[in-house]
């Protein structure tokens, strides 16, 4: 399963058959606010929001974005459990709070 990009509709997704798991996000100048996710039922607990957000990660990460987790999944539980992450995260909440 291969996690896809699309800039335009500002989200990284996996297609499910005929779902989809999926990490909508916010641009403003250099941050990424990564507001939602997303894994359908029958697709939870095999690792496949991690395998988006680490990708998410690792593109904020190479284009110079400093990334705002509002989303309370990944702030209270991807993030403990991928702190090497934790040095591109600022704080503040949707939409772009300080």
């Amino acid at each position: 399963m291969k996690v896809e990009h699309d800039k335009k509709k500002q989200k990284f997704w996996i297609k499910l058959d005929s779902y989809e798991a999926v990490l909508m996000y916010a641009k403003k100048g250099k941050r990424l606010d990564f507001y939602h996710i997303y894994v359908p039922d029958p697709f939870r607990n095999q690792g496949l929001a991690a395998r988006i957000l680490i990708t998410a990660f690792k593109y904020a990460k190479k284009e110079g974005y400093r990334v705002i987790p509002s989303c309370p999944f990944i702030a209270g539980d991807f993030l403990p459990r991928f702190p090497k992450y934790q040095d591109l995260v600022e704080k503040g909440e949707f939409p772009f709070a300080s």
